[in-house]
């Protein structure tokens, strides 16, 4: 079939590490992939999945510019689905989404359900709902949005305050005592709105992450469970060697939670592991694709194809199985974790750092699409110039470590 004959699909956010196997997933289906961006030149830009590439206002400063240049571009653009990825455009088209579907095909739940997933609160009470474990925490609406109500409720220390609706670890402090938490709340309420006060989970348990597919009426297409085996910064951050689990308990807490909610789509999940326990505890949940979205699509998982198939009606066969102990490296950042750690972490890590070929598949390196490699390392080069993006990237901040999900 020639490329003016495929049918159109358009990925937003393709700066996103989840942007690549989306985009090679795709294309091997047989669809002419249309890539579009806040950014000139990344990975997703530069892969050779990507057949045409647009670029529009940034989401996060500029979300209703973003929202009328995606409807004008649907309008003309012959577009038969529309994949969102990201931090910041997946609710800035969750919020348009009626809009959207009368001029292409949108696989998700209703902004509601969106927004229920999106903000912490409303998670975890739906994990409650749901009997999956989570932290211990102290929601304000249960106390009159007294904090010192809170504080004389939580038995132990140190708590965290999260922010409702927030991105990464941006806004959660640590509390050491009642006087903390007391000074603490009401200054990040004015920061970034609602806030939550959960139990600190110490470190020791696996983090482990879950990406789920669901149809309306919350049957599991397929879905798979892979834990953080090294992360950077090495002691709290974003996981940079993962490895597929078989963990059927933390899968059906996953289908719990999207049953609760009344999800229809794609979902990822992070656990940890509480060693007090050794219960594994649903920490939030993200409606979008993570960055090591690659996990599932390394082992079979196709799931972008399988979305497509569902937005169209057609029947999609459920994936109920995929290999064990399967890795996904992201080098540049497992090379930043080796050379942070000591020197016993670095040599008796499992599976040895050393290990680069079997069972292991990559994020961004591949002989059959280096220019995804490349766009990274052009993306990158902006660090030279600008040291407060040199110190966000490489995680510098002397920011507060804590044990929940990144």
């Amino acid at each position: 079939m020639r490329r003016a004959d495929k049918p159109r699909v358009l990925v937003i956010e393709s700066q996103a590490k989840a942007a690549v196997p989306a985009l090679e997933s795709l294309a091997r289906g047989g669809l002419f992939v249309v890539a579009a961006s806040e950014k000139r030149h990344h990975s997703g830009f530069w892969s050779r999945y990507c057949h045409e590439k647009h670029i529009y206002p940034p989401p996060r400063t500029h979300q209703r510019e973003f929202q009328q240049w995606l409807l004008d571009f649907l309008d003309r653009g012959n577009i038969e689905m529309l994949f969102s990825l990201g931090h910041y455009g997946a609710p800035a088209v969750s919020e348009i989404q009626d809009q959207v579907r009368r001029r292409t095909r949108f696989l998700g739940p209703d902004h509601a359900t969106f927004m229920a997933g999106y903000a912490k609160i409303s998670t975890l009470r739906a994990a409650q709902a749901a009997d999956v474990p989570i932290p211990d925490s102290w929601f304000p609406d249960d106390f009159g949005g007294d904090i010192h109500a809170i504080a004389d409720a939580v038995p132990r220390w140190p708590v965290l305050i999260k922010p409702d609706i927030g991105v990464g670890a941006r806004g959660i402090t640590w509390c050491h005592n009642p006087a903390d938490l007391r000074v603490a709340y009401p200054r990040l309420v004015a920061e970034h709105g609602p806030c939550l006060v959960q139990d600190f989970v110490p470190p020791g348990g696996m983090q482990y992450k879950v990406d789920m597919l669901v149809d309306d009426r919350q049957q599991n297409l397929a879905g798979i469970v892979y834990g953080k085996t090294r992360m950077y910064p090495p002691d709290g951050g974003s996981s940079v060697l993962n490895f597929s689990a078989r963990r059927p308990d933390i899968l059906a807490h996953a289908e719990r939670v999207l049953a609760q909610l009344k999800w229809t789509g794609f979902c990822d999940f992070d656990f940890v592991v509480d060693p007090r326990d050794n219960l594994p505890k649903l920490m939030e949940i993200n409606p979008r694709f993570p960055e090591s979205f690659r996990m599932g699509p390394s082992v079979g998982i196709d799931f972008p194809m399988m979305m497509y198939r569902l937005a169209r009606g057609e029947p999609v066969a459920p994936v109920t199985d995929y290999p064990e102990n399967h890795f996904l490296r992201f080098l540049p950042g497992d090379i930043l974790w080796f050379l942070r750690v000591d020197n016993r972490r670095r040599f008796s890590t499992w599976p040895s750092w050393f290990r680069f070929f079997r069972n292991t598949s990559y994020q961004l390196l591949s002989l059959r699409d280096p220019g995804r490699f490349l766009g990274y390392l052009v993306e990158n080069c902006a660090m030279i110039f600008d040291a407060d993006l040199r110190r966000e990237r490489l995680r510098m901040s002397a920011g507060p470590k804590h044990q929940p999900a990144q």
